[in-house]
């Protein structure tokens, strides 16, 4: 027997919003007559003021979501929590000396942070007391290095997700986890690649978050990382074969993002009912966000319409 989303006309409702999100056409146009991007941002000269107002132009609906349906508002705090860690890492950048750009997504009645923080001067010492008590999480205290808290940070956010299942029961904690534990595999790839890669970490080093990974989530989940760096190795090799060049982080990146894109846009179409279809919208929303941004960058940046069309992760 199916285990349905039960909570009347939420799958109505996700139905209808799905049915609102942009096409390639639709950003092909946005980015050739930026008078078309939503949010009415056209004309704000600032790129963070115009994606901060985008942003919660875009995720009110979810706000809306997440107060009609009680028993299922942790569900919904857990993935807009993830766009908090984000806030969270500009905090931890700007305590370590890093440069970071002070975009902070505003996630409403349902936030820990406050964007003021970004005003006080905190020591890196402060954030972590700030984060082991939002995230009930005393080992913030004892990380030193800035990488590792971020990789900690995504870690915790990743576990708030995995909490917010105990809501289901059945197929629907099934096809949750499942989702999940895709999604966990991909971000596990990305940031080995990007530790390894990018930030030069040596191998012994990327294997330790790799194997604190599978001491977190079980070996399924590691099962499920086997399955995507399969597909992975298999793209670097082809890669590797048509340029002769080894790809950059960035290509990888964008590779399992939109492996990952294509499946969870399939999924969304398992049953009309399921729990399946609102974990999809929320992730289909999270990239159609992060397609907005980045037409927004690269009209900053100078890039061409070719070269920023072929940033996005979206449905070709």
């Amino acid at each position: 027997m199916r285990n349905y989303a039960d909570v009347p006309n939420l799958h109505t409702r996700i139905h209808a919003m799905r049915s609102r999100l942009f096409s390639l056409r639709d950003y092909v146009l946005m980015i050739r007559e930026p008078e078309t991007l939503p949010g009415h941002i056209f004309g704000i000269q600032d790129s963070t003021e115009a994606k901060e107002t985008l942003f919660e132009e875009q995720i009110a609906p979810v706000f809306n979501l997440a107060t009609a349906h009680e028993q299922y508002t942790p569900f919904f705090i857990a993935h807009l929590r993830q766009y908090e860690a984000h806030n969270a890492k500009i905090l931890l950048a700007m305590a370590a000396g890093h440069q970071s750009f002070r975009q902070w997504y505003n996630i409403g009645p349902f936030a820990s942070l406050d964007r003021g923080l970004m005003e006080e001067r905190l020591s890196l010492d402060d954030v972590k007391s700030l984060l082991a008590g939002i995230y009930q999480d005393e080992a913030f205290r004892a990380i030193s290095g800035y990488r590792q808290l971020v990789v900690h940070l995504d870690d915790c956010t990743a576990r708030n997700l995995c909490r917010s299942a105990e809501l289901l029961s059945g197929a629907a904690a099934a096809e949750f986890r499942e989702m999940l534990l895709k999604r966990l595999a991909v971000m596990t790839l990305i940031w080995s690649y990007r530790l390894g890669v990018h930030h030069r970490f040596p191998q012994e080093k990327v294997r330790f978050y790799m194997d604190r990974f599978q001491a977190l989530y079980g070996g399924r989940a590691w099962y499920r990382v086997g399955l995507e760096q399969d597909a992975l190795t298999a793209y670097l090799e082809q890669k590797r074969k048509d340029t002769g060049q080894e790809p950059s982080v960035a290509e990888v990146e964008h590779y399992l993002e939109q492996t990952y894109y294509a499946w969870i846009s399939r999924t969304f179409h398992r049953d009309f009912h399921s729990i399946c279809c609102v974990v999809s919208y929320l992730w289909l929303l999270f990239y159609q966000i992060r397609n907005l941004f980045r037409i927004i960058d690269g009209r900053r940046y100078g890039f061409g319409a070719d070269a920023i069309i072929r940033r996005m992760i979206c449905e070709a």
